[in-house]
């Protein structure tokens, strides 16, 4: 019971003591003056870096491939971001030494916490290094394939070619297989393409020839293949193996497909499917 009177008889005391209570009230709005100045100036700040990083834009995109330039504009944002955030701290009344301490303190366990992160910061710094993929490639990883729409510091973002968007963290793209379709010029278009046994397979394959040579966009000084391949169950296979530009692939893929059952159908050239033939004997009892 007396431990009780004299909790309240201290409160009672605090409450009465105006000194004390003034000099909260002046802690408390010194404090609130602090953080309206710290969020006013980090706004501000804010606005800088904007106009900072417009004009870095159009510097380092004059500068550098876009692929470097996407990265080094996320790390330079990042980068004043965060001292723009210890400028609010320090006016807030945060001590340099001691948020330098809370930072070293913390270290390890933001690494532990963010060893994931790290790796994609780490990856992405690997694959501008030594430019496996640059913006606008056409790319496959892990399965995964796109045209490279941005390379920033954590993550690759993929357009596929039905306009779907892809997010590959770096540290995957970085530890795994890439394939690029488009970091050689000359990309190679193959075909399989079977006639019947019934049909002329040298009569085909002028035709075959007749159509690499007439393709605008199929080059005539890399030497081409369209000869004669295998003789199958059903067919006669011929191989068609042309050069063309990388960017012009998926044209000349189909314009040849096109253009070989046009003339195939005009040269009574059949192409034939799977077929079985079944001999039936009679067994006389």
């Amino acid at each position: 019971m007396i431990e009780k009177e004299n909790f309240f008889n201290k409160i009672y005391d605090l409450l009465i003591d105006v000194d004390k209570i003034a000099e909260v009230v002046e802690k408390f709005i010194l404090f609130s003056i602090r953080v309206i100045v710290a969020i006013l100036v980090f706004i501000i700040l804010r606005k800088i870096i904007n106009v900072i990083m417009k004009k870095y834009e159009e510097l380092d995109r004059a500068a550098s491939s876009k692929s470097l330039h996407t990265f080094s504009i996320s790390i330079f944002r990042m980068t004043l971001n965060f001292i723009a955030i210890m400028i609010a701290l320090l006016i807030i009344g945060v001590k340099q030494a001691a948020f330098i301490g809370l930072l070293g303190g913390a270290g390890l366990g933001i690494a532990l916490a963010l060893k994931d992160t790290l790796a994609n910061f780490a990856g992405g710094i690997i694959l501008i290094v030594f430019r496996a993929y640059e913006i606008g490639d056409y790319i496959e990883i892990d399965g995964q394939g796109g045209s490279v729409h941005e390379i920033n510091v954590f993550a690759t973002k993929l357009n596929t070619p039905d306009n779907k968007r892809i997010l590959v963290p770096n540290g995957l793209a970085s530890s795994n297989k890439i394939i690029n379709y488009s970091k050689n010029k000359m990309r190679r278009v193959e075909h399989l393409i079977g006639i019947s046994y019934e049909d002329d397979f040298r009569k085909a394959i002028k035709i075959l020839n007749d159509i690499a040579e007439a393709h605008p966009k199929i080059s005539q000084k890399i030497d081409k293949i369209i000869r004669l391949r295998e003789l199958g169950n059903s067919s006669v296979n011929l191989t068609f193996r042309v050069w063309c530009k990388s960017e012009d692939y998926w044209s000349v893929y189909y314009d040849v497909l096109e253009e070989v059952k046009t003339k195939f159908d005009e040269n009574n050239i059949s192409i034939p499917f799977p077929q079985m033939d079944i001999h039936m004997n009679r067994i006389e009892k």
